[in-house]
């Protein structure tokens, strides 16, 4: 009996895994893929509440593979072959992708029209028929940043797809973009990256966008300060709040970890007080009182001044 958790684009298993298996086995085999729904941070209890797709070679593959999950899974089993299953795993981040990007279009939207995107996106979600997801400095992970490619590369009809890769992975050139607006009057400025993580309260660094935007940031002159209380032992991560923000001339929250709310930022040694907040976690009104200038990602200036 085979199972095949991995993520991978349509018909892998039909016209590469099985056609290895056949060389190779002497007899008769059983073979299903499975394709993982886990959480970081939440992976056995996903593993066991979550429903799950079994893409069965044949209908004596997916009733073994229904047993066995069966032992441990408490959500719904549902059964259908193999390409389907690769391809609904595929579909479901893709969708979380584009709507991302949506998101982040609606942010920068906002912007140019002097909106809040944070409250606005509020307002919309009282739809009950409206799920828009949150904005962001770009998108990271195993999955969400790369599976929706799995389906551009073979379809010839991704256009949704596609544009939604490029508009999420524009995001980091855009927060330097917003960095250098404020730092314009700074030479070589010093700027201090919060989070390495993908996401917040993880560890995981995994297509991070903090790599992103530290490239970029160097490539246009900046040093670049990282600080993630989460990660350990990775090359450049400073182990102390005060290390990481040292005469830095601007701090860009970048993970969204619940870590970064219960910084003070008047205990704060930075040259500059320059704040930007892509997923509009901090207390703001308190970084203004210690003096910063806060910007908030999809918020309008004339929106940040009447609120």
């Amino acid at each position: 009996m085979f199972i095949l958790e991995s993520t991978v684009p349509p018909g892998t298993s039909e016209n590469l895994v099985i056609p290895i298996l056949r060389k190779n086995m002497k007899k008769y085999f059983y073979y299903a893929h499975c394709p993982e729904r886990a959480i970081p941070g939440k992976t056995l209890t996903e593993m066991v509440f979550n429903d799950r797709i079994i893409g069965g070679l044949d209908v004596k593959s997916a009733k073994l593979t229904q047993h066995l999950y069966s032992s441990f899974v408490k959500g719904t089993i549902y059964i259908t072959n193999t390409k389907t299953a690769e391809f609904v795993k595929l579909m479901e981040n893709t969708f979380r992708d584009i709507n991302i990007a949506l998101a982040n279009e609606f942010a920068l939207m906002a912007e140019e029209f002097e909106i809040d995107v944070w409250k606005a996106i509020e307002m919309a979600n009282r739809h009950p028929r409206v799920d828009i997801l949150k904005p962001g400095p770009g998108v990271g992970g195993h999955c969400i940043a790369v599976d929706p490619l799995f389906l551009a590369e073979k379809s010839s009809r991704s256009r949704i797809v596609s544009l939604a890769r490029e508009i999420n992975d524009s995001m980091p050139a855009y927060v330097i973009k917003v960095v250098k607006d404020i730092l314009k009057d700074i030479e070589n400025p010093t700027i201090t990256l919060l989070g390495l993580a993908y996401k917040g309260n993880v560890d995981d660094t995994r297509e991070s966008p903090s790599f992103k935007i530290k490239k970029i940031a160097e490539s246009e002159g900046m040093t670049v300060k990282l600080y993630d209380p989460l990660i350990r032992n990775f090359p450049g991560n400073l182990h102390t709040i005060n290390e990481a923000v040292q005469d830095a001339d601007c701090i860009v929250l970048v993970t969204d970890h619940d870590i970064f709310k219960t910084i003070d930022p008047k205990s704060l040694p930075v040259r500059k007080k320059n704040l930007i907040d892509t997923r509009n976690i901090l207390n703001h009104p308190l970084w203004r009182d210690a003096g910063y200038h806060v910007r908030i990602l999809g918020v309008g200036s004339l929106s940040e001044i009447l609120t």
